[in-house]
């Protein structure tokens, strides 16, 4: 063999196609990020941060004057998003919320997936021909919602409030001054297939650009469900599956009445209860119970509020849903929205 002959080796071939394949990512990697600007738009951490309220917690809320596009990958919706400087979803300052009906919820009210003139309390002010005010925030919930309410300043005061309560994943058996005492240090939580995601999502161009891609793929979204990678569209569940039910309720209800308390004598209140989406498509027995069970349970502390259950199965769960997201559609809010507005005509002075 002559000095100048080169012997391969199988380490030597390895290490050659690993590096071939990371410059090809790299390469790959700003080619997507250079043809595809808005591969970023999936990612909710964008919008979304996490504020403490002292005496009531942590509460997610928007990061304040972002003004921006958020996805989904699957399709579903791609919906224009502006923050004020309070980090809520509104155009006017926080000042301007005196006098105004505040709306108070979660994503739902928050107009998760539609524009800002579709939300169910834009779609009010207009109906009732007064201002409202949106008070929401992805993520939260009734002790969400009292933090939401401590945070606003003291020198707004609501004329009427409305409160979006989500029948499949608000009720619980809350404490919310133990949960406001807990210690909300995060630490790290480790990794778990949603942080892997979420981290993806956040800073891969070629991650998002497969996952649109993959996803509407039918035998690839399969294989994904089976592997536990994606979840299937629309598949049931129920929080309260095993529990008491009528405690749940009671407890709720218990905790709205705590928040109602927070806004004082004489402000008009009421509760939209938003209907499972199990027991619109199929008359689920046990969402029905549930519902029964919480205006029950509204109904002995006093609480007013609106049920649009058959204004929504009489418009179909296709026509008032995203096809694979959880949250209403535009028709969906319009729905919330004419049955709340019904109510505020007949209890807010205007």
């Amino acid at each position: 063999m002559s000095d100048t002959d080169v012997k391969v080796t199988w380490k030597g071939a390895l290490f050659a196609v690993l590096i071939g394949l990371v410059f090809l990512t790299g390469v790959s990697e700003i080619v997507v990020r250079v043809v595809y600007p808005t591969w970023n738009e999936f990612y909710a951490g964008r919008f979304l941060t996490v504020e403490h309220v002292p005496g009531y917690g942590d509460v997610a809320i928007g990061r304040k004057n972002f003004d921006g596009h958020f996805s989904q990958n699957n399709g579903d919706f791609r919906a224009h998003i502006r923050i004020n400087d309070s980090g809520l979803r509104n155009e006017e300052p926080v000042s301007d919320a005196d006098g105004r009906v505040w709306i108070v919820g979660d994503s739902m009210a928050f107009g998760w997936g539609v524009e800002q003139d579709e939300m169910y309390s834009s779609v009010i002010a207009g109906q009732i021909e007064t201002p409202t005010y949106n008070v929401a925030s992805p993520g939260t919930n009734v002790c969400g919602y009292q933090a939401l309410k401590a945070r606003m300043p003291e020198s707004v005061k609501p004329r009427a409030v409305v409160v979006g309560l989500i029948l499949e994943n608000d009720l619980q058996e809350y404490d919310c001054t133990a949960y406001a005492a807990r210690n909300q240090a995060r630490g790290d939580k480790g990794f778990d297939i949603n942080s892997i995601k979420s981290a993806l999502t956040e800073h891969v161009a070629l991650y998002n650009f497969f996952a649109v891609a993959l996803k509407r793929v039918d035998v690839v979204r399969e294989a994904l469900i089976w592997a536990g990678v994606i979840k299937r569209a629309q598949a049931y569940r129920n929080l309260l599956d095993g529990q008491d039910v009528a405690a749940v309720t009671r407890s709720t209800a218990a905790e709205l009445k705590k928040l109602q308390s927070m806004f004082g004598d004489g402000v008009p209140f009421v509760v939209l209860i938003a209907p499972a989406r199990f027991e619109i498509a199929n008359d689920d027995p046990e969402f029905t119970k549930i519902r029964v069970a919480m205006r029950a349970a509204l109904d002995a502390e006093g609480i007013p509020y609106v049920d649009p259950v058959a204004a929504f199965k009489d418009a179909g769960f296709a026509a008032t849903h995203f096809i694979h997201d959880g949250h209403w559609s535009a028709e969906g809010h319009a729905i919330a929205a004419a049955t709340a507005a019904e109510w505020l005509g007949n209890h807010v002075p205007q």
